[in-house]
């Protein structure tokens, strides 16, 4: 009985200090939905999904970390595998964060510049970059026989995410 005490105890904990999260088919912002669905439509992008943000909390010091850490609580959901961490960054509001949006997607690829997967990527993330309201996020994730790169838009104004993944997802290959 002490066991399954401290076992409902650990799993009530683990989870009070995570954003609640669900599926959503289909995102508020119609621009960010179309971009959403041309970024899913290139062969890079392996794994996808769309989460609305029920509650946010979690760790970090200013709502914006906060985010960035429920981003990468969402890319778990689409990879369980990612369980050494996901690394995402705030990308700039800018050319060159859309680039470095792009540059992180595609890094373990071989797609580049001038391709024209790499340029309706370019495109489509430069769109949704130029929202004011939503946040680029990018980087990398690894874990169990896994590695991907990760990309992230989050709407500040629907709380919805939108996240991507060109990832083995444990598999050996």
């Amino acid at each position: 009985m002490k066991n399954l005490l401290f076992l409902t105890a650990f799993t009530i904990s683990s989870n009070i200090y995570a954003s609640q999260i669900t599926n959503i088919n289909s995102l508020s912002n119609t621009l960010l939905e179309s971009v959403t669905n041309k970024i899913i439509g290139t062969e890079l992008v392996t794994h996808s999904t769309r989460k609305k943000v029920v509650v946010l909390k979690g760790k970090g010091k200013t709502a914006q970390e906060i985010r960035q850490n429920t981003l990468a609580q969402a890319a778990h959901t689409i990879c369980p595998f990612f369980d050494d961490g996901v690394a995402i960054t705030l990308n700039t509001k800018d050319d060159k964060g859309s680039m470095r949006a792009v540059s992180d997607l595609a890094d373990s690829s071989n797609i580049n510049s001038g391709d024209p997967e790499y340029n309706t990527l370019l495109k489509s993330i430069t769109a949704a970059n130029k929202i004011p309201t939503v946040e680029l996020y990018s980087g990398s994730a690894s874990g169990n026989n896994t590695s991907g790169t990760i990309l992230g838009f989050y709407d500040l104004v629907n709380n919805e995410m939108a996240v991507f993944s060109n990832t083995n997802c444990g598999s050996d290959n």
